[in-house]
């Protein structure tokens, strides 16, 4: 037996001695009375009786990363079945997924069968170590059971046999079946290829890379630098690790990539056999000007400034594409041109690496260019934020959501599509006016309204759209355009606009979409549409069409995480004035002297801008004249970097005079070079980067004899594609003069420390890992002796066959819950109390006490009988007391003679009488 509450039984002694001072009562009541204390505050302690029959929980826990055999998913699923058909009463089967991350796939149960594997996971990696924590976290504490791990023991992350030591404490074994690709007879994969740190211009070097083989083979080599071929030809590898001596001069500054390929007859894994390695050429910082106007005023006026100019037309940035740059200045881009992985780049960028950024703007910029929402928002000095002046006329948005099955589908953190599309719509609808009206429809192969046209102002049902659901087949084009004119026309608001969200791989039946279309342009209703998907699918055609023949704009969500940022742009452009398009008149703000020598007399109007608000602790150094005194040049750094907002198109139809103003050139050139001057190097700290496998360790070596920094440095490690989050880890001292950091790297791509050194950065050399890291030269052996380790820790065993695998699980411990018997208990002990006082008990007795002189009975004085009188006088008062009855008199002293609540009772009534007799 348990106790929830064990402390409650402290409170016996207390309401014990109450009991024996106040309640005491001679007889049977007494021990009821005590039997009712004990039984009350045994419920009060949650007492459980824990018998061992519960059944037992089994979690599988199945390896589904890039080096399990392509028919994991089949040989899993069955030995679950098998599993499932040999439960118990009160067995439990679990099962859980993993690659890089850990996933649940079924809850324990005890009933029903498992329907197959459903999450995705990150297939480049398989950390065991946290699908061991995740099995345990699924099994609870007071449940006993057993872990089955399906694996080829390939894994990466941290060491496992922690995680297996946590469960071994909960009485939790570690039981293992090897499942495992066929081991090849021959295996040729590169090991690694090792360049220099870093290089000058025109600097020659060697380099060298590791090639291993399992056996003696004649293969052929091919080595490519930025895509161009350097050396193909044979070479003979001989059993072990090869060694390629390698030599190369670049003469262009920037990240040059190295490829270096292997093809052998007969090899057995060819997910190996190609290395990479990235170089950096030292030069001085470049700036990166991405515009669609490659000889405008604004290269021109940095390329006459002297700055080492990189022009090129907006694309889809990596942190590769900014190693070696200095700052990144956008003029009027669009933020989808740089694609949602490149805007999370270009935030690492300067938040962590410490590089600077300039944002001009247009009407593809800020706002109106879709960065509202995105991760390039917070790093801006001016805010994005919707205001009151800048609503438009009221507006009727008739909103066409995709609800075909392809929107079930979920993405990397675990939501689906339709649940960010659902979270795009919800957000979009928050930027409208009170005025406003709108209605939200989801399409499949019918249409399902959610709410019909509606008045904002009477609150608007959004949490109907957050329980977006995902329906059957595709999305009817056809149907769900004329759903959207019934609704949109039934309005008489100025503006109208319709804007259908369909998949760009999966938009069907557009049937006479021309005649909708038609009718809704005769009638001054717009359609845009946000195709999910890329601009090269099947069905992207049709959906520009839709848009360029409804008279608004087509977006693609290559990346389904930018569509809230979409669906924002679009209202924004639509219902919101982010952009005033008459002449403004400038003046000169206290922070312009941080430009340079820019006088703030003669400063030209210009001819529209973005209309922003400056945000807490920026610096200003242009702003308005006019009612919104809106910031025109705002400036301020930003993590490890700086950034800058000009809300002027530099070269455009609202240039206005700002074309012909002679410090242009001044400004634009102070602009670009007060954002270059972020982070400066550290002293002479040095950083290093070595990839030994998959496992990454970077040391910072400072000089010797310099004081130490105030905070302990921090190592941030930035993925080159953006499409995953920075990780920070901590530096440990080494020596004296040197901090050392390792991580794991669990995925193929490029990689870009930082040391954080307080409020400076240094950059250390970018590192690549080619392929998996489950892929690396290794044996079934190896894999085996990892099952074998993790189940030694608590007992565990490998399971060739699923027969009597609960026989072997520990049996849990079922709980009963007592203490609504004690409650029921304790209610037929009162009401017995009750009935044995009231009707089989004597009253309670009490220990006679002397009796106060107002409670003594009275004694009448008798005097002697007096001769009769004429007339006959009034009684005496005397007399009266004496010819009481006798039953008075008794009742009088009753008080003195016992004690007890009747007792006490009756001495009142005689006080009582006395008073009223007198």
């Amino acid at each position: 037996m348990t106790f929830s509450l064990p402390q409650a039984w402290v409170l016996l002694l207390p309401l014990g001695l109450f009991l024996w001072k106040y309640g005491r009562r001679p007889g049977p009541p007494m021990w009821l009375r005590a039997a009712l204390l004990v039984l009350t505050v045994g419920a009060l302690s949650g007492p459980e009786l824990r018998l061992a029959d519960a059944g037992s929980d089994v979690v599988v826990v199945v390896d589904r990363s890039a080096s399990m055999p392509r028919d994991v998913d089949r040989t899993a699923q069955e030995l679950i079945t098998l599993l499932e058909a040999q439960r118990r009463p009160g067995d439990r089967v679990g099962v859980i997924t993993f690659g890089r991350e850990a996933r649940v796939e079924k809850p324990l149960s005890h009933s029903g069968g498992f329907g197959g594997f459903t999450r995705p996971v990150d297939v480049e990696a398989s950390d065991v170590s946290t699908a061991l924590d995740a099995a345990g976290a699924l099994i609870p504490d007071e449940r006993m059971g057993r872990v089955l791990v399906l694996s080829d023991g390939r894994a990466t992350g941290v060491d496992a046999r922690g995680a297996a030591r946590r469960l071994a404490a909960r009485g939790l074994a570690v039981d293992w079946r090897h499942v495992a690709r066929p081991e090849p007879p021959l295996d040729v994969a590169v090991v690694s290829v090792d360049v220099p740190a870093a290089v000058s211009i025109r600097e020659p070097f060697q380099f060298s890379a590791v090639v291993h083989a399992s056996a003696s083979v004649t293969g052929t080599v091919r080595l490519e630098r930025n895509g161009r071929v350097l050396l193909q030809g044979p070479f003979d590898f001989q059993p072990g690790p090869n060694v390629l001596p390698l030599r190369d001069l670049v003469d262009e500054p920037g990240l040059i990539r190295y490829q270096l390929s292997v093809a052998a007859p007969g090899d057995g894994v060819v997910e190996n056999d190609r290395g990479v390695a990235v170089l950096r050429v030292e030069g001085p910082p470049r700036v990166l000007l991405l515009t669609n106007q490659s000889r405008g005023t604004l290269a021109k006026a940095l390329t006459d400034a002297g700055l080492l100019l990189d022009v090129r037309a907006p694309f889809r940035l990596t942190l590769d594409d900014l190693d070696g740059v200095g700052s990144v200045v956008l003029e009027n881009v669009d933020a989808n041109a740089l694609g949602e992985p490149g805007l999370n780049a270009l935030a690492a960028y300067v938040e962590e690496a410490g590089g600077g950024l300039v944002m001009t703007g247009g009407r593809g910029s800020f706002g109106e260019g879709g960065y509202r929402r995105s991760p390039v928002e917070p790093l801006l000095p001016v805010s994005l934020e919707m205001r009151e002046e800048q609503r438009r006329a009221s507006l009727a948005l008739s909103v066409l959501m995709d609800a075909s099955c392809s929107m079930g589908v979920t993405v990397p953190d675990g939501r689906t599509k339709m649940e960010l599309a659902a979270e795009g719509v919800v957000a979009a609808l928050t930027l409208l006016n009170p005025k406003d009206e709108a209605s939200v429809h989801m399409v499949d192969t019918a249409v399902h309204e959610i709410f019909p046209l509606s008045p904002v102002e009477k609150g608007l049902p959004l949490d109907a759209v957050a329980r977006g659901f995902s329906g059957g087949g595709g999305i009817y084009v056809g149907e769900a355009l004329r759903a959207g004119r019934g609704e949109i026309l039934r309005s008489e608001k100025h503006t109208r606009h319709v804007l259908l969200f369909s998949d760009a791989a999966d938009s069907e039946e557009p049937e006479d979409y021309e005649n909708t279309l038609s009718t809704l342009r005769a009638k001054n209703v717009t359609v845009s549409v946000i195709g999910l998907g890329q601009p090269t699918d099947a069905d992207a055609e049709l959906l520009r069409d839709v848009a360029r023949r409804g008279g608004g704009r087509v977006y693609f969500a290559e990346d389904a995480m930018s569509l809230p940022r979409i669906f924002s742009q679009e209202t924004l452009t639509v219902a919101r004035a982010t952009f005033v398009d008459e002449p403004a008149s400038v003046e000169g703000a206290p922070d312009l002297p941080l430009l340079g020598r820019l006088s703030p007399e003669g400063l030209p109007q210009v001819g529209g801008y973005n209309l922003t608000y400056l945000r807490p602790q920026a610096n200003v150094a242009l702003r308005t004249l006019d009612a919104n005194g809106a910031p025109i040049l705002a400036m301020w750094p930003r993590g490890a970097g700086r950034t800058v907002a000009f809300t002027a198109e530099v070269d455009g139809p609202y240039t206005g005079e700002l074309r012909t103003w002679s410090s242009l050139q001044a400004a634009l050139e102070g602009m670009v070079r007060w954002s270059l001057a972020g982070s400066t190097p550290v002293g002479e700290s040095v950083v290093r980067t070595e990839r030994r496998g998959h496992m990454l360790r970077v040391t910072l070596d400072l000089p010797p004899g310099d004081p130490l920094p105030g905070a302990a440095p921090t190592l941030v490690l930035l993925p080159g594609d953006g499409r995953t989050a920075p990780v920070e880890r901590p530096m440990r001292w080494e020596d004296e003069d040197r901090l050392v950091a390792e991580y794991p790297l669990e995925g193929s791509g490029t990689w870009h420390p930082v040391v954080r050194l307080g409020s400076k950065v240094l950059r250390a050399p970018p590192v690549t890992l080619p392929y998996a890291p489950e892929f690396e030269p290794g044996s079934a052996k190896e894999g085996r002796a990892l099952l074998r380790a993790l189940a030694a820790v608590g007992g565990g065993v490998e399971r060739l066959s699923m027969t009597g695998l609960f026989m072997d699980a520990p049996e849990s411990l079922g709980r009963v819950p007592l203490a609504p018997w004690l409650v029921a208990l304790a209610l037929a002990v009162l009401l017995a109390e009750v009935a044995v006082r009231r009707f089989l008990s004597a009253p309670r007795l009490r220990a006679a006490r002397p009796a106060r002189a107002s409670e003594r009975p009275v004694t009448p004085n008798v005097e002697a009988p007096r001769p009769p009188a004429t007339a006959a006088p009034s009684a005496p008062q005397g007399t009266q007391a004496a010819e009481r009855p006798a039953q008075a008199q008794e009742a009088e002293k009753k008080p003195a003679e016992g004690g007890g609540m009747d007792s006490a009772l009756d001495a009142a009534r005689a006080r009582a009488r006395r008073r009223m007799d007198r």
